[in-house]
């Protein structure tokens, strides 16, 4: 298995809490310093790995995609590192990495959305399927101006539905904190969709950088 960034660490940043900074936490990363077919997180077919100007070194390139919604998301089976029991492995955040190189019209005003995904333990039926959504409070960079970093937290260890967050699909018709609950011990994908879920946005040409997509765990991994 190919070895992803693992950065050890005191604390991950001020956003993640005062219960989280007490304790040492484990940064894993996608550094995108492999081929384009060991990368864990991608966006769409045309994707390439650039070997300088990232955040820092190496990182996936977007070229020129039609998207109304981009979505940087885990890649199956190379992404393992970033999924499974959140609660059990102690995840307390994640975030990523985004250089937005050029748009056709705009993206002006757009946040960056964490999705969590779960198949509710029935993979052949999609009608209950659920993520739990975290809407940044920072919006994407203008075209141009370089590299911006998005940070969430994730309670993992909340049994309840976390403020700031949010339910996208049926999620089995559960509550809605048994459904954050089970999400968060059952991750099959994690994305980062650069927009608002529920929101209609037209579609247009992308030209995107993406680096560092990461979580942060409280346990070593």
């Amino acid at each position: 298995m190919r070895i992803l960034r693992v950065i050890p660490a005191i604390a991950f940043c001020a956003g993640v809490g005062a219960a989280a900074l007490a304790a040492p936490t484990t940064t894993i990363a996608e550094p995108f310093d492999g081929t384009i077919d060991q990368a864990s997180w991608r966006v769409s077919t045309s994707d390439e790995i650039v070997s300088s100007g990232g955040h820092p070194g190496s990182y996936l390139h977007v070229p020129d995609v039609d998207f109304a919604v981009p979505r940087i998301t885990t890649v199956d089976p190379q992404a393992a590192q970033f999924l499974g029991n959140y609660r059990a492995r102690g995840v307390v955040a994640a975030g990523v990495d985004i250089d937005l190189l050029s748009v056709s019209i705009s993206a002006d005003a757009r946040p960056v959305t964490l999705l969590l995904f779960s198949d509710m333990g029935t993979p052949d039926d999609p009608s209950d399927d659920c993520e739990a959504a975290s809407v940044s409070g920072k919006n994407l960079p203008k075209p141009g101006t370089g590299w911006r970093s998005f940070e969430y937290k994730v309670p993992s260890q909340s049994t309840t539905l976390p403020q700031g967050w949010q339910l996208v699909g049926s999620c089995g018709n559960l509550p809605a904190d048994a459904a954050w609950d089970f999400v968060v011990q059952h991750v099959q994908r994690a994305s980062f969709d650069l927009g608002e879920p529920g929101f209609f946005y037209f579609f247009q040409i992308w030209s995107i950088g993406v680096d560092n997509p990461r979580i942060v765990v409280a346990k070593t991994p």
